[in-house]
């Protein structure tokens, strides 16, 4: 071991805070990477990696890094093959990557991520837009971020130019009543806001603003805001939190509320998720956001600490 700000630890799975914080490395195979931000979060597999059905608070960009995936909507037999898919929030699908190895990027609410890379992708099937017109470049991109794996700012402006090749796509303005409400939700996520305190703030009704959250981010509000405690848990857990304080923090109710939300919004199992044996190295900003710090205070005790694996 070595200590300082560049201490190793063998463990079964590795953590990075910052560009020059403790980091922790496992076994003769690389690691996954999981680049954790309430902004753009994203995982960058090595291996295969098992998905099943999911229905996420949060847009994504789904790329076979090796291999093929196909997908199947609700109610339908028939399933699509691709290589690459963009996922609407709020969106159920059920995936069957055997054999592929995935990146997943759940893409900023608060920008035009989405609307975007919507006019990249050539197929649309039910809500579900594939086959991005650059696949080789996107999945080269995607490649060359994961075996460098830089910093997490570095990482963050270089998913910036994957979405807008063209700087002028990266100045389209989402309604800014919109982006006001998701950026409400991402820094006071632990708090339960009334959906009418937050459509005073925009100057709507509760009903009109939550007619145009789902036009614009495609989940309904309060599940939106289930998305980013997911990633504030996530962040206590790897700040070294205990499990069931973590889950208070972070807004929800329990271990199962957690739990549901989690396999949902992952579409991976949240026991397996949890396992030690995940061989992922984490790569994210030591700072804890305003809802950590206007949380009640922490008083639950005695569940062990558990690193999470959230892919």
């Amino acid at each position: 071991m070595r200590t300082g700000h560049d201490m190793e630890v063998t463990t079964s799975y590795s953590i990075i805070k910052t560009d020059m914080n403790p980091v922790t490395t496992t076994s003769d195979q690389p690691p996954a990477l999981v680049y954790v931000s309430n902004k753009r979060y994203l995982y960058l597999g090595r291996t295969q990696l098992r998905i099943r059905d999911f229905h996420s608070g949060a847009s994504s960009l789904v790329v076979c890094l090796e291999g093929t995936m196909k997908f199947c909507m609700p109610g339908e037999s028939h399933w699509i093959s691709a290589k690459s898919m963009l996922i609407s929030a709020g969106s159920r699908i059920g995936i069957d990557n055997q054999g592929a190895v995935i990146s997943s990027c759940y893409l900023d609410a608060a920008k035009p991520d989405f609307l975007t890379l919507k006019k990249q992708m050539v197929s649309v099937h039910r809500g579900v837009y594939y086959r991005h017109e650059n696949e080789d470049r996107l999945i080269r991109s995607l490649l060359g971020l994961r075996d460098d794996a830089p910093g997490l700012n570095e990482a963050q402006q270089r998913i910036e130019s994957i979405i807008y090749p063209h700087a002028a796509d990266a100045m389209a303005n989402l309604d800014a009543r919109v982006r006001h409400t998701v950026e409400r939700l991402r820094s006071t996520a632990a708090q339960n806001i009334s959906v009418q305190a937050l459509a005073e703030e925009v100057g709507l009704s509760a009903s009109g603003l939550i007619r145009l959250f789902s036009q614009h981010v495609g989940a309904p509000l309060r599940k939106h805001r289930l998305w980013y405690r997911l990633i504030d848990f996530v962040v206590l857990s790897l700040s070294g939190v205990p499990t069931a304080a973590a889950i208070r923090a972070a807004g929800f109710t329990d271990a199962a509320h957690l739990s549901r939300c989690y396999s949902g919004f992952f579409g991976v199992n949240f026991s397996y998720a949890f396992s030690k044996h995940t061989n992922v190295r984490y790569i994210y900003a030591d700072e804890p956001s305003q809802s950590f710090l206007q949380s009640p205070p922490l008083t639950q005790t005695g569940t062990p600490s558990v690193m999470a694996a959230p892919w």
